[in-house]
């Protein structure tokens, strides 16, 4: 009994230590898992220490149940004994019971003393197998966590090992848009540098053309100044021609006249005839100018030839833009034309008339308010009257979005600070400081004081649009 009693603490014992030592190996409790393949081994091992403590525990049952038919036993025979012992003194049989009584009573206490330690043994077992009990439930749901956990982690690889190769297509195409990139950027670095090179061309051709505006201002200026010395020159020889020929006249001239004043006589008629023809090859207008754009010298009354500024076959007859040019001039200042044609000017009633007196002429004025914003008038039909009709104005067939605001001073002569020719009851053209086609004060005012006159009257808004910038330019209808 003792050996069996021995054996089974052993058997606990292990048990115990062998569970401990199967969790502290199983659940480390520095680090998880993060393996399939170490999760399967490690369920697999405790499957295996599962079924050894079920066989140890099933062994140690059986030893139990051993036990306890051992115990009922000696209770049995310790019952027996006692019977016999209370049947012997009843007989009387002194001698035998005493010994009887005393051998009874030995082997008595000892079986008292082997159920004593039977019992608490089994009790220490019964203690043993319900912890061993308890620790196998505990052991089953650790199994049932690992499982899961190993599903949980089947699952998420399986997530990963879909996804993965979404995931490489997608870095596939981060690298081929970032490589894209990377060619877009260079072509763009390119054309920048590119673009620097032509800015830095078109720079040096600006000043070229800069340069050879200077230059082509310079010969016109000298062309015009040569002009004019050949009008004075002209005027002059033609005078002395006339005093000669008054002269002739007024004196019988005999056979010895001269043959120096003859000479001089045809060289003026020469001279005369070379100018005149030099004037009437000059173009009319800029609709006869075949070259670029710029400045040419026209001819548009057979008269004294004038600069005019040429763009795309329109002639400018006023330009303002900065306030350089002052065109507050008298009557005579604004017949004649004052200004540059490269810069702010007037190209004078007496050209304008002369370039609209076919009757065949169209009006463009484009015009900036002072808040950038671009306005136009055009008139199909524009005309200025001679000097003999005050240089009347007619307008008629207007289009564009700047509102029909000559149509207040259509048939209106021309009024300057020196000669008021309006129908109102002040004097606009010396109140606004310039000359023009005044009705009624303001309606339309492109000549006045910069930064206060210049007005055009939109009817659309009923309301007056502040002028920054003008430019009037005239051109010859295609078919008349």
């Amino acid at each position: 009994m003792k050996a069996v009693q021995l054996e089974t603490t052993y058997n606990a014992k292990k048990l115990q230590e062998m569970q401990n030592r199967d969790i502290s190996k199983e659940i480390p409790t520095d680090r998880p898992y993060r393996h399939q393949r170490v999760l399967k081994k490690h369920i697999i091992e405790l499957e295996k220490n599962s079924k050894a403590m079920h066989k140890e525990n099933i062994h140690m049952k059986t030893k139990l149940l051993r036990l306890e038919e051992e115990i009922r036993l000696l209770q049995k025979n310790a019952h027996v004994q006692d019977s016999l012992r209370k049947y012997d003194r009843i007989n009387g049989n002194e001698i035998e019971n005493y010994i009887r009584t005393n051998k009874v009573h030995h082997v008595g206490a000892e079986n008292d003393d082997l159920l004593l330690n039977l019992t608490t043994q089994q009790h220490k077992n019964t203690e043993s197998i319900a912890n061993l009990t308890k620790q196998l439930n505990d052991f089953d749901k650790l199994h049932l966590s690992l499982l899961e956990l190993l599903e949980n982690v089947e699952s998420i690889e399986y997530k990963v090992d879909n996804t993965f190769p979404e995931i490489r297509k997608e870095i596939s195409k981060v690298e081929v848009q970032a490589n894209e990139a990377k060619a877009e950027l260079s072509n763009l670095q390119g054309e920048m540098k590119n673009s620097r090179n032509t800015v830095k061309a078109i720079g040096v051709s600006v000043s070229n053309l800069q340069d050879k505006e200077a230059e082509d201002h310079r010969f016109l200026k000298e062309v015009d100044s040569r002009v004019q010395n050949l009008i004075r020159s002209n005027s002059l020889q033609t005078s002395k021609l006339h005093d000669h020929i008054l002269k002739a006249e007024s004196v019988s001239v005999d056979s010895n006249a001269t043959k120096s004043t003859i000479h001089l006589v045809q060289e003026l008629k020469s001279f005369e005839k070379e100018y005149k023809n030099i004037v009437n090859k000059l173009p009319y207008d800029c609709s006869s100018v075949s070259g670029p754009n710029g400045i040419y010298l026209i001819s548009p009354g057979g008269g004294e030839p004038i600069l005019a500024n040429c763009e795309d076959g329109w002639t400018t007859i006023q330009k303002r833009y900065d306030g350089s040019v002052d065109f507050n001039q008298n009557w005579n200042d604004y017949s004649n034309g004052f200004g540059s044609s490269t810069g702010e000017h007037w190209i004078g009633n007496r050209n304008i008339h002369h370039l609209t007196k076919n009757n065949c002429s169209v009006l463009q004025i484009n015009m900036k308010d002072i808040y950038g914003k671009y306005w136009q008038a055009n008139y199909d039909d524009f005309r200025v009257f001679d000097y003999s009709n005050g240089f009347k104005l007619v307008v008629d067939r207007y289009h564009g979005n700047a509102s029909d605001a000559l149509d207040y001073q259509n048939n209106m002569e021309f009024s300057t600070v020196d000669n008021d020719r309006d129908i109102s009851n002040t004097h606009c053209a010396s109140n606004y400081e310039g000359g023009w086609w005044f009705s009624h004060c303001q309606h339309a005012n492109l000549n006045g004081r910069y930064n206060l006159g210049l007005t055009w009257f939109d009817s659309s808004r009923n309301e007056w649009i502040a002028i920054s910038n003008s430019e009037m330019r005239v051109k010859s209808r295609e078919t008349c």
